[in-house]
């Protein structure tokens, strides 16, 4: 399951999954979606390094905005823990969130994801930094108060 990012892959076979996937790959790349839907479909078919290895193109492509740059680093970081590479996943997972910092995006579970990825690796400083920085964000999206629990189950 795409933890950042349920897209409608999900509700497809593997079948389906890769005769969709031969199709959208004779398509050229342009949108940040692009890049995330196929990087979506390598993944739910367990195909981790190709689906990284799309969204670090992605993450090259210096016409994206900022929160799509840092969702693309984000998707990178959730795909490096699930390869266990817990260190360069909290890196990754960091660059995302930095790049977004000035944005104004809306909640997702996924940074709930984030700061509890933090906490289980011991990266308390970043995780009490992010924890913080996406509570202030409750003034344009009341959705980031979800995080609360956290902050009390944590701190």
């Amino acid at each position: 399951m795409n933890k950042l990012f349920p897209n409608r892959e999900e509700t497809l076979s593997n079948a389906a999954l890769k005769r969709t996937l031969k199709k959208e790959l004779k398509k050229p790349l342009k949108k940040y979606d692009d890049y995330e839907f196929i990087a979506g479909i390598y993944h739910t078919l367990s195909e981790v390094e190709k689906a990284i290895q799309i969204m670090e193109e992605a993450v090259q492509n210096k016409q994206f905005s900022n929160e799509e740059l840092g969702r693309g680093y984000i998707f990178l970081g959730f795909l490096y823990s699930d390869m266990k590479e817990n260190s360069k996943a909290s890196d990754y997972l960091h660059k995302g969130l930095n790049l977004m910092n000035d944005e104004n995006f809306k909640y997702s579970e996924a940074f709930k994801n984030i700061i509890e990825f933090f906490i289980k690796n011991n990266d308390k400083e970043r995780a009490k930094f992010w924890l913080n920085n996406l509570l202030q964000r409750q003034s344009y999206d009341k959705k980031f108060k979800k995080l609360d629990v956290l902050q009390k189950e944590w701190v």
